[in-house]
């Protein structure tokens, strides 16, 4: 991550999105029950409404929308599922999102007043994927997902419903 640069800074923002939507998509597409697709797919539900809501205030700044970077980290992510199943993935991937909300916070105090709100719900939005985190790491947790789920426009059917 750079370092706290006000506008530059927030294109970490950008890329934590970009960085969670593919490994989102590559954990879901490891997935070995209907539980964890569900989890996954909602989590890359969210990464994905999040990135596409943050195009506009970058290119309010004139900040690239560019996707490339390296996702060679993705891989991290799916071996850690596939290593001990959902509570090895919360439990090894909590503290990485612990240093993203922490930079997000730092942003937002980088930020003018006038860009406050959307700063303020990134750290809502990796608030809530620490949340979920946190509680899966003790083994599969009822209602895990509803902070999630809450920054959602539009959230994934739950199974069976």
């Amino acid at each position: 991550m750079t370092a706290t640069q006000y506008p530059a800074c927030i294109r970490d923002l950008y890329e934590s999105e970009i960085f969670g939507e593919a490994a989102s998509l590559a954990v879901l597409q490891a997935a070995d029950n209907a539980r964890d697709k569900y989890h996954f797919g909602t989590l890359l539900q969210l990464e994905t409404e999040t990135k596409a809501r943050l195009r506009p205030f970058l290119a309010k700044y004139g900040l690239s929308l560019s996707e490339e970077m390296d996702l060679s980290d993705v891989s991290g992510a799916v071996a850690a599922y596939k290593d001990g199943g959902m509570q090895s993935f919360a439990a090894a991937n909590a503290p990485v999102i612990e240093s993203f909300l922490a930079r997000f916070k730092e942003i937002k105090q980088a930020g003018p007043p006038e860009d406050s709100e959307v700063l303020q719900s990134m750290i809502r939005h990796e608030s809530a994927i620490l949340e979920w985190m946190k509680r899966e790491a003790h083994g599969p947790a009822a209602g895990s997902l509803d902070a999630i789920i809450a920054e959602l426009q539009y959230p994934l059917p739950k199974p069976g419903a």
